[in-house]
């Protein structure tokens, strides 16, 4: 049964983006001369690091259909951006001029090139729910959660040694997402969804809390990676929570086109904002935890303001652009695949 999107999802999504921003702007900041702060910090990364596994869940749970020129205009915002990034900043290094030609394959942004990843992955991983019963797909991902996140999240050591950050996560993310989608369309209670959501965040930030006293400050977020079990759990149950709320605003939808444009955004803007505004100056300051939520909302408003203003002018050009190169991949992939077979059988004659 295939749900349908609304507004709640964007909204969600957009949440999702400024969580991100809080504790990208909060990172960097020595809060030892506060301990008010250091908590602060520790519960803005409880809290917020649900955004990115909430992302993909979203994404599995309404299924990601490969559209080779839909990528193609992704990645001529990306690039754009990654080239402006590369002047404003002027890094005009041999390596970081390459990387802003290339930013997916370069993982200059990480999340997006494991995005990128995905959606290629997607038409074989849309596959596994339709040729698996319920019963051995829930084991898969019981499997996939017990090797990925369980282990992890007992022993403090993950086996990808990407502390969730990588394609193993999102692939298992996404089919979570699928799984919830096919199998879980029944409604939930409110109440009870965001009960358990609060205690997963609160279980979080009082075990990373006790890591980080019994270690003499130092920021420990060991709870709250993407790859920890109660990351995921919240994530879960925040997605069946705003799934429980139905509403539809245009004008959210189209801001929320822009996240993944705050994406790649967010750390060039974080150096330009940080040439105004040291925020290390205030880790010892009460206004710490007011100012680091305003910061990052200008950061995110900058983000999709720039983002909207390419989209209106040399934007512009993105559908056709994307058009013409997706058919002369096509058109080469043709070429290529009737050729094989005959370059196959001029290269392996069989012996007279």
């Amino acid at each position: 049964m295939k749900a349908e999107r609304n507004s709640s999802f964007e909204l969600l999504r957009l949440l999702c983006i400024f969580g991100i921003v809080v504790m990208h702007s909060f990172a960097g900041i020595d809060t030892s001369s506060s301990l008010v702060n250091t908590e602060v910090h520790i519960f803005f990364n409880s809290l917020f690091n649900t955004g990115v596994t909430c992302f993909i869940l979203i994404s599995g749970y309404f299924g990601i259909r490969f559209c080779l020129e839909k990528l193609i205009r992704l990645d001529i915002m990306i690039i754009f951006f990654s080239v402006c990034s590369t002047l404003l900043l002027e890094d005009f290094g041999p390596k970081s001029l390459i990387k802003s030609l290339i930013p997916v394959l370069s993982r200059r942004h990480w999340f997006i090139t494991c995005y990128f990843a995905l959606c290629i992955l997607a038409p074989f991983l849309n596959e596994i729910p339709r040729r698996l019963e319920q019963a051995k797909f829930r084991n898969l991902l019981l499997v996939l959660l017990l090797l990925l996140s369980f282990i992890p999240t007992l022993t403090t050591y993950d086996i990808m040694q990407d502390a969730g950050k990588g394609l193993a996560d999102f692939v298992m993310i996404y089919l979570i997402g699928r799984y919830l989608a096919l199998y879980k369309t029944q409604a939930h209670c409110k109440k009870a969804l965001s009960a358990g959501f609060v205690l997963c965040i609160l279980f979080i930030f009082i075990f990373d809390s006790a890591l980080t006293l019994c270690h003499g400050g130092v920021l420990y977020n060991t709870f709250s990676r993407d790859c920890s079990a109660f990351i995921i759990l919240a994530s879960v149950l925040l997605l069946l929570l705003f799934r429980e709320i139905q509403f539809t605003s245009r004008t959210l939808n189209r801001i929320a086109r822009n996240v993944l444009a705050v994406t790649v955004l967010d750390s060039t803007l974080q150096a330009v904002f940080s040439r105004f505004i040291d925020l290390n100056t205030y880790g010892g300051s009460r206004l710490l935890p007011l100012l680091i939520p305003a910061y990052a909302l200008a950061i995110v408003a900058a983000a999709i303001l720039l983002n909207e203003i390419r989209t209106l002018t040399i934007g512009r050009i993105d559908l056709p652009v994307s058009e013409s190169l997706a058919r002369l991949w096509y058109s080469l992939q043709d070429f290529i695949l009737k050729r094989i077979p005959g370059i196959l059988s001029m290269l392996i004659k069989p012996k007279s």
